[in-house]
């Protein structure tokens, strides 16, 4: 691949990220025949003609979809908002990029994430369990997951995400022993 090429697929993600960190940015409105390339210049960093144009068909995109919205301020300034449909996908990727934070040393603690999610959210539940072996739980038993390190505040992101009460259905268990103990050792390397 050819340095500086926007790869097509990611650049909605790329986009929508960037728009989310910054939070509801403000720009001075560029009275051109395209605002489009004006705000692609001033608020990504592409650099090549192209990948600016292709940004701003990005946005022009987005804003179509109804997943980011432009405001005129009374000063003249343009708002880049999130809408509502935009922060739900913004959710999304973030949940893609989740990672949990390992410390250098373990400090010999196991932690134990349980839960008992109702039939009523069973596909809430499905993604949950995928996402919790996705990310490298090892499970005990059915609805019963281990982990060498915290990881409660990425746990506290999924469930909202997937919209689960963690403080009805999910639960969290600290622990110097756990059994098969050996050979979840074995798994994480500690």
């Amino acid at each position: 691949m050819a340095k500086g090429f926007l790869v097509r697929d990611n650049l909605t993600k790329d986009t929508l990220l960037v728009i989310a960190s910054v939070g509801a940015a403000t720009l001075v409105a560029a009275v051109a025949p395209n605002v489009f390339v004006a705000l692609a210049r001033l608020y990504f960093k592409d650099k090549a003609r192209k990948d600016v144009y292709e940004r701003a068909r990005k946005l022009k995109e987005l804003e179509r979809k109804k997943l980011i919205s432009f405001r005129e301020l009374k000063n003249g300034e343009v708002r880049i908002e999130l809408t509502y449909r935009g922060k739900i996908l913004v959710r999304q990727y973030n949940l893609d990029n989740i990672r949990f934070n390992k410390p250098q040393k373990w400090d010999g603690k196991w932690h134990i994430l349980m839960y008992d999610i109702p039939s009523s959210k069973r596909k809430a539940s499905d993604a949950f369990r995928h996402k919790i072996r996705q990310l490298g739980l090892f499970q005990l038993q059915k609805s019963v997951w281990v982990f060498p390190y915290d990881f409660m505040p990425e746990i506290e992101f999924i469930a909202t995400i997937f919209e689960i009460d963690i403080n009805k259905h999910i639960f969290h268990v600290v622990t110097k022993e756990i059994p098969k103990e050996r050979e979840v050792r074995e798994v994480f390397g500690v």
